[in-house]
């Protein structure tokens, strides 16, 4: 049984006097435990898709479900990381971790604990009062995922988290977030334009063309290189 659904949703957008439909009746399903990563070109609407989960933007028409509850258009439910960190440079790592609580206005003491057991996981123990500029790339990225994680979800929506890092930190950061995402038994929507990452990280490949799911493409991780390439080669044609 699916822990988050799309259904139906269709998003328009105006631009200069012109009506574009970005997402045409869409439906997705995520379950339990599992890692989705959608797939496709620029202005495809993925990102679209991924705002409507987190509450941010309103579909024309449809509704988000999660855990059989119309969540449509609420934000602060689902764990959201947009492509850029969004640290606040003048807040120190444990200052941005707590951000979520202190939005929700939850006892920051008692989630101040919560996040301290957190640390060790994400890689951050030896960095609680550090501000962002301290930080390398890769733990920028760490500092929000924890921050992610505060929010208390256990599905996170991931818009292209890694990549603005350099090949060695962003492969070393793929075997750390599946180990994370095991660890904290998460179910995962991944939104890339890196078909190999796709390939490492998901259960389950969806390709997205012009606002609607084209494809969906199952991956055991057991696949040798030979039939890799040769679905690299299938999605690279579909798309």
């Amino acid at each position: 049984m699916a822990i988050l659904s799309a259904n139906n949703i269709t998003k328009s957008f105006l631009f200069k006097k012109e009506v574009i439909t970005v997402l045409k009746e869409l439906n997705l399903e995520l379950l339990p435990g599992e890692f989705v990563s959608i797939v496709g070109a620029s202005g495809c609407g993925k990102t679209t898709l991924l705002e409507l989960f987190a509450g941010l933007t309103l579909p024309d028409k449809g509704e988000i479900h999660y855990m059989d509850k119309n969540i449509t258009g609420k934000t602060g439910i689902l764990g959201y990381m947009p492509q850029n960190d969004l640290l606040f440079p003048w807040l120190k790592v444990m200052e941005n971790i707590l951000l979520p609580a202190k939005v929700k206005g939850l006892n920051i003491k008692a989630e101040k604990e919560k996040a301290r057991e957190l640390l060790p996981i994400f890689g951050l123990e030896s960095y609680e009062n550090h501000l962002p500029w301290q930080l390398s790339g890769g733990l920028r990225q760490r500092v929000a995922l924890a921050r992610t994680c505060m929010t208390g979800s256990k599905v996170w929506l991931l818009d292209e988290p890694l990549a603005n890092l350099d090949a060695i930190t962003r492969n070393s950061l793929q075997d750390w977030l599946l180990s994370v995402v095991k660890s904290l038994e998460l179910s995962v929507i991944l939104v890339t334009h890196d078909i190999d990452e796709a390939l490492y990280l998901s259960n389950r490949i969806e390709l997205m063309k012009d606002g609607v799911f084209q494809k969906s493409i199952h991956v055991s991780g057991k696949e040798n290189h030979s039939e890799k390439t040769e679905i690299k080669e299938h999605i690279r044609k579909l798309l």
